[in-house]
């Protein structure tokens, strides 16, 4: 009888104790579940980068033939510079600062402070044009054996910026940037480009397909 009891017992025992570690199972699960509802579908910078997007898109729907760009920074400042002559940059700064406001009044971007400027250019000489034009062409040369290549951007003896159709979730984006990097460094030594002036100042900058720094 005292065998039979004991039997029952730990039946009883070992049956409370699975349905508690399923119990612990599914809470583990829901809490899972939960986290993983909870991530967000898209980054804060993915999120102001496609704002910034719509703002230059807006633009250009009204002004197609309106050389300009649009950036922000850390200071909660939405820039935006306008390659124009004084007189058209001043009929239309309001109606651009206009535009931009309406866009970003109901993104995150929403209590930046929106600046219009016009980009004065006239610095930029007839030999400085050449020199860009010279270092642009033979990075491009350079870098035709890259399938994700897509365009050169570069500011006078600053910056170079590759533009590229990297994805930001690829796992081997970080590796695609540094060989990138590297066979542009290859070019500027180059015996190609020993002529220029300063090509050791140049930053290289590396950007994916969403325009976000990869290197």
């Amino acid at each position: 009888m005292l065998k039979k009891i004991l039997i029952i017992v730990g039946i009883f025992i070992v049956g409370m104790a699975s349905i508690s570690l399923l119990n612990k199972s599914l809470d583990t699960d829901t809490a899972v579940a939960n986290k993983e509802e909870q991530k967000p579908l898209f980054t804060k910078e993915e999120l102001n980068f496609a704002t910034l997007n719509m703002v230059a898109e807006k633009i250009h729907e009204i002004y197609e033939e309106l050389e300009f760009g649009v950036s922000s920074n850390s200071e909660t400042k939405l820039k935006i510079q306008v390659k124009e002559n004084e007189e058209y940059f001043n009929s239309v700064k309001k109606d651009i600062e206009s535009i931009a406001k309406s866009v970003i009044k109901s993104s995150a971007l929403k209590d930046y402070t929106v600046v219009v400027e016009r980009l004065d250019l006239s610095f930029i000489t007839e030999e400085v044009n050449k020199e860009l034009l010279h270092l642009t062409s033979t990075l491009m040369k350079g870098l035709k054996s890259f399938d994700v290549f897509e365009k050169i951007n570069a500011e006078y003896q600053k910056s170079i910026t590759i533009h590229t159709s990297i994805e930001s979730s690829d796992k081997d984006a970080h590796k695609l940037a540094l060989e990138i990097e590297e066979i542009v460094n290859e070019i500027l030594l180059s015996k190609e480009l020993n002529s220029l002036s300063y090509i050791d100042t140049y930053d290289i900058k590396i950007l994916n397909t969403k325009g976000k720094l990869i290197k």
